[in-house]
């Protein structure tokens, strides 16, 4: 928003005055309707397009066990960020590419300890044998959000192949 003087023309005011400022306008989706010049009634919009043939899509049921395991790795690999657990404990359960980026995180400028926490998780699982965790951290003092994604990994369960900082 600009601040104006009474004397000056804001675009608003351009777009007011070219879009006729004594009748309504409606959005369709595709372009400006106008309504009717003499007592105003909107345009009738075409119906919606009908649904589509056969059956409703289902989504997929979340594995409460995968989510929590998610949640959990995520819990970890924070604790690994601020140096509370070392990186040998989650090497197992995350890509090689994983440990290094995590491992290279600077949870605190001089390298002590109470630099990253992890504030909340949400995870969700898109699709069967993958989940996806939203979080918040705070690093270096600052709320940060965090993106990863897990895959199954038959018997080793799930792995995190993919973690950032934002």
């Amino acid at each position: 928003m600009t601040i104006t003087h009474d004397s000056e023309e804001t675009t608003q005011d351009a777009l007011r005055q070219a879009l006729d400022p004594v009748r309504a306008w409606v959005w369709d989706g595709r372009e400006l309707l106008p309504t009717c010049p003499t007592c105003g009634h909107r345009p009738d919009l075409p119906p919606p397009a009908p649904l589509p043939e056969g059956e409703p899509v289902i989504d997929v049921v979340a594995d409460r066990a995968a989510l929590r395991e998610a949640a959990r790795m995520v819990a970890l690999l924070v604790d690994v960020m601020d140096q509370r657990r070392p990186p040998r404990q989650v090497r197992d359960l995350v890509h090689p590419r994983v440990l290094r980026y995590v491992a290279a995180v600077p949870a605190d400028g001089s390298g002590s300890r109470g630099g990253a926490r992890l504030l909340s998780v949400h995870p969700v699982q898109p699709h069967e044998g993958a989940v996806e965790v939203a979080a918040m951290i705070r690093l270096r003092g600052r709320r940060r959000a965090l993106a990863a994604s897990f895959e199954a990994s038959g018997a080793a369960g799930w792995m995190c192949t993919t973690i950032r900082v934002l």
